[in-house]
C-alpha cells in the first residue's frame, strides 16, 4: 500500500442522520490525514532550505492533530462505545494505534529537532521514517469505519446518547487543541466539494479561521493538501477522488 494512498470511500446515508453520520464523519476525518500524508510524501525530499521552517511547521501540526484525535479517541470515543457495544469492541482499534505510534512519535521528534536546531533537515530520512508506520496507519484509518456502522449504532444507541458524545468531544477539541493550528487544519486537509458542510463550525468563526487565523502561518499551510476554501491542490498524491462505498 504504497504513496499515493487512496482516499476511504464515503460510507452510505444521510449526514443528517446521527446514526448514520458517526462512520460517515469519522471517513472525512480519516481522508483529511490521509491527505496530509500523501502531501507530506509528495513533498519532503523537495523541500529548498528557506522553506524548511514552514514546511516542518506545516508537517508537526499536522502530526500534532493526529495525536490528539487518536487520543481523543482512546479516552472518550472508544469508553463510550464500549458501554453498549460491548467491553473490548475497540480493543482491535487500540491495538492498531500501537503498531503505528512509535513510527509516529520518531518522526515526530526528529521534526522537533529539525525546528529546535538539534537536527539537520533530510527529506529523504522523513519519507524513510513515514514508511517505518504510513502503512499501519492507513490501513487502522480504512479498518476503523466499519465499527460505526449505521445498523451497529442505531441498535445500541439513542440519538440522545450520540448527540451528547458529539458534543462531549466538541468541547474537548476546544479545550485541548491549539485553534491556531487545528482549525486551518480542518480547512486544508477537507476536500470541500465532498462535503460541503464539513468542518460544522458557524459561519463566524469560519470567516475568523480563513481571514485571521489562516493568515498567522500561511507561510506553512502552502504546503497543505487543500487551500483554504477546500480545494484540493493537484500533484500532491490527492488527485484521485473520493471512492463511493
Amino acid at each position: 500500500m504504497p504513496y499515493p494512498f487512496a482516499l476511504i470511500a464515503r460510507p452510505a446515508g444521510d449526514w443528517k442522520d446521527i446514526f448514520d453520520n458517526q462512520a460517515i464523519d469519522m471517513s472525512i476525518s480519516h481522508n483529511m490525514f490521509i491527505r496530509g500524508l500523501n502531501a507530506i510524501y509528495a513533498q519532503a525530499e523537495g523541500i529548498k532550505e528557506e522553506q524548511v521552517k514552514p514546511f516542518t511547521f506545516f508537517c508537526v501540526s499536522f502530526l500534532g492533530m493526529l495525536h490528539h484525535h487518536h487520543h481523543i479517541e482512546e479516552t472518550l470515543l472508544f469508553p463510550f462505545f464500549e458501554t453498549k457495544l460491548g467491553l473490548h469492541t475497540m480493543d482491535h482499534n487500540v491495538e492498531q494505534h500501537h503498531a503505528f505510534m512509535a513510527g509516529l512519535d520518531d518522526l515526530e521528534a526528529y521534526l522537533k529537532g529539525v525546528q529546535s536546531g538539534t537536527e539537520t533537515y533530510n527529506g529523504t530520512t522523513i519519507i524513510q521514517k513515514l514508511d517505518s508506520f504510513a502503512d499501519t496507519l492507513v490501513e487502522h484509518l480504512r479498518d476503523e469505519i466499519p465499527t460505526l456502522e449505521s445498523s451497529k449504532m442505531r441498535a445500541a444507541f439513542t440519538e440522545k446518547d450520540l448527540k451528547d458524545l458529539e458534543a462531549a468531544v466538541g468541547s474537548r477539541i476546544m479545550k485541548e487543541v491549539s485553534l491556531v493550528t487545528t482549525l486551518p487544519l480542518g480547512l486544508i486537509c477537507h476536500d470541500k466539494s465532498t462535503a460541503p458542510y464539513f468542518p460544522p463550525l458557524p459561519s463566524a468563526i469560519m470567516w475568523v479561521v480563513k481571514h485571521g487565523l489562516y493568515r498567522l502561518h500561511s507561510d506553512a499551510w502552502a504546503f497543505a493538501p487543500c487551500d483554504y476554501n477546500g480545494v484540493v491542490k493537484p500533484g500532491l498524491g490527492n488527485d484521485a477522488p473520493v471512492p463511493t462505498a
